[in-house]
């Protein structure tokens, strides 16, 4: 009788922020086909994904992630960044906005957040909670129902994201605008 082994390497399987050094070659890309640059993710392996997200002030269409995924293809098959295989998706950042950067949690404070950072605070890795204050790179979150407020540096963040509240307060671009 045969014994099968598998074994899958984490960082293969894992969607990561991209390095720094790619996302300043996609950037100027994606402004230059008329969008703005929200970050970008990803993934190694047999299914390798490299997932690019984009905004413009009406919103982005299918045409926007067409022109850029075309626009993109060209410079990716010319500078091969990433290793074997991949697939390109272009989208919209969604309801559930992923956040990349420090100045990303600056655009939505009041609104909640979903994070989950590399090592614990607090004996927590995962924190729900309203953006409260963003001071360069240290990001604070007030968590309902405790009279704590949570700060750590943006690079301790792992994963976040704005949670979409239906019914609730605007998680979106019309809060933005109102907000200025």
């Amino acid at each position: 009788m045969g014994l099968f082994y598998f074994v899958t390497f984490r960082d293969q399987s894992a969607v990561q922020k991209i390095p720094e050094s790619i996302e300043a070659l996609l950037q100027p890309v994606v402004e230059a086909a008329g969008c703005a640059w929200v970050g970008g993710e990803f993934r190694g392996g047999p299914d390798g994904l490299l997932r690019v997200y984009i905004d413009t002030e009406a919103g982005v269409t299918l045409d926007d992630c067409t022109k850029v995924s075309d626009a993109l293809s060209g410079v990716l098959d010319v500078e091969d960044p990433f290793p074997g295989f991949y697939r390109l998706e272009v989208s919209s950042p969604g309801v559930e906005r992923p956040m990349f950067r420090a100045s990303d949690f600056a655009l939505f404070i009041g609104q909640k957040v979903h994070v989950r950072l590399h090592r614990p605070l607090a004996q927590r890795r995962r924190f729900e909670g309203i953006v409260s204050a963003v001071d360069g790179e240290q990001i604070s979150l007030s968590i309902e129902g405790d009279q704590d407020v949570f700060t750590f540096p943006f690079a301790e963040v792992e994963r976040a994201n704005l949670v979409f509240e239906f019914g609730g307060q605007k998680n979106d671009r019309q809060a933005r605008r109102s907000a200025k």
